[in-house]
């Protein structure tokens, strides 16, 4: 359904309120009519060409490592909650930031050097302490438990989920694809509107969009349909393309059928069109690591944007191996490098092709992690600090409130667990208006938007 039509049909439904004895509810009345009219001009506005990435570590990043106080007070504070996990000041290389108050000061690890220096040149920014909230909330609130509390905290499913859908585990769609349902209908191919490089995800799961899923060396494809040989036969693959193809004799076989039709006809297409974007191959160093290799094929992607016809595409890339209960010190760096080397690739290879200012990529995980230490690491918490890129992006400072890094404070619910002081909502609301979604339609892909009353955060 295209976003005109759901418009005209959702006004159109609002009427019975205006004329409550109405059997009819596309009744013409004046009032009617105005109602349509309002939500035509709150339309999405699709102009140009827009690309939203989004990054997800799976695990919970600890991300209290990777946006460190450096002033005096406030590393001490860091110092003493995180004890053997907090990093060696030596190994902070400073960032400026002008909205966190006077007198603070901020440092990043050697490790994501590469994203400091996209920070510095003001295309990367911080929001600190983001997750999941149903509204704003105290930690007494919290504490007294009720509705207003997220479902299912600290659980990896469940909050993996509430970040790409804003529900627990069991959600049929994510903000990215009801997302895609209202601007697939500006896409010349609206096959390619959501699109995973890392398997099957809800966060574009929508009503309409169907995500697109590609491996990391581009379209996913019937391999055995591709041969000349099959089973010790030259005729085993013209029969199974035959069997693949037919409708079926039920709807179960013919929608097996269409599917996979669908997929023969988009590898084809997509192959073609990706040939030819010029992107660069990776790095020798990052080569064979599966984040750069999904975010190259993004970045092929995108390219071929114009040509495929798109206007919006909303992207997934995922890195797993931050569940960090033990083994921390060791294991993070590594992770940290990884990520920063391949978001640079990827930032510097979107540059090149003219195409940084027209994509955004954030980063997303299940949760953050607990200040206190266990001993050898941490254990699930609840907000964390991400970063958002692109030639949009604001960057070069902190948004959101930075929290005390101290245990036992107004915004640690247990063992430095930070309850959030911004929502996924709002950040989701924020990369939304950049995408181009009027107040009314992120209103239908954010369901609490509505609880919140900052629902532009600036940072794009």
């Amino acid at each position: 359904m295209t976003p005109s039509r759901r418009h005209f049909l959702k006004a159109a439904g609002s009427l019975s309120a205006v004329l409550p004895g109405a059997r009819a509810p596309l009744a013409l009345s004046l009032a009617g009519l105005g109602t349509l009219a309002a939500h035509r001009a709150e339309a999405a506005d699709t102009s140009g060409y827009r690309a939203l990435v989004c990054l997800f570590m799976l695990g919970g990043s600890d991300s209290h490592n990777w946006l460190v106080p450096t002033d005096a007070a406030g590393y001490a504070e860091y110092a003493r909650a995180r004890a053997e996990l907090a990093w060696p000041a030596a190994r902070l290389q400073g960032i400026r930031s002008s909205l966190q108050g006077a007198g603070r000061s901020f440092g990043m690890p050697q490790e994501l050097a590469p994203l400091r220096s996209w920070y510095d040149n003001g295309r990367l920014a911080m929001l600190a302490n983001v997750g999941p909230l149903v509204r704003p909330l105290s930690k007494a609130e919290y504490q007294n438990g009720g509705s207003a509390v997220p479902a299912k905290l600290f659980s990896h499913n469940d909050q993996q989920s509430t970040w790409q859908s804003l529900a627990p585990e069991g959600a049929t769609s994510g903000w990215g694809g009801r997302m895609g349902d209202l601007l697939m209908s500006a896409n010349g191919n609206p096959i390619f509107t959501a699109v995973s490089a890392a398997g099957n995800a809800v966060f574009l799961t929508g009503s309409s969009v169907t995500q697109y899923q590609v491996g990391a060396d581009g379209p996913i494809s019937v391999a055995a349909l591709g041969r000349n040989w099959l089973l010790g036969s030259s005729t085993a693959t013209p029969a199974l393309q035959r069997a693949v193809r037919s409708a079926g004799n039920n709807d179960f076989q013919s929608e097996y059928a269409r599917i996979v039709q669908r997929s023969l006809d988009t590898t084809a297409t997509l192959r073609t069109a990706i040939a030819g974007t010029g992107i660069p191959a990776l790095t020798p160093g990052i080569a064979s690591d599966s984040l750069a290799k999904q975010l190259r094929m993004v970045a092929q992607m995108i390219a071929a944007g114009s040509g495929l016809g798109m206007r919006r595409q909303v992207f997934m890339v995922t890195i797993g191996g931050f569940d960090s209960h033990s083994d921390q010190m060791r294991s993070q760096p590594v992770l940290m490098g990884r990520v920063a080397q391949s978001v640079d690739w990827f930032m510097g290879a979107l540059s090149g092709a003219g195409l940084l200012h027209s994509t955004t990529l954030f980063s997303a995980s299940d949760f953050g992690r607990t200040l206190a230490s266990n001993g050898d690491g941490s254990d699930h918490g609840w907000g964390s600090h991400h970063f958002i890129a692109g030639g949009a992006v604001r960057g070069g400072d902190i948004y959101g409130r930075f929290p005390v890094t101290a245990l036992g404070t107004d915004t640690d619910v247990g063992s430095g667990r930070l309850l959030p002081t911004t929502s996924v909502t709002q950040y989701a609301a924020t990369l939304g208006r950049w995408m181009g979604l009027s107040t009314s339609e992120l209103g239908t892909v954010l369901p609490n938007l509505s609880n919140f009353s900052n629902t532009q955060l600036g940072f794009v």
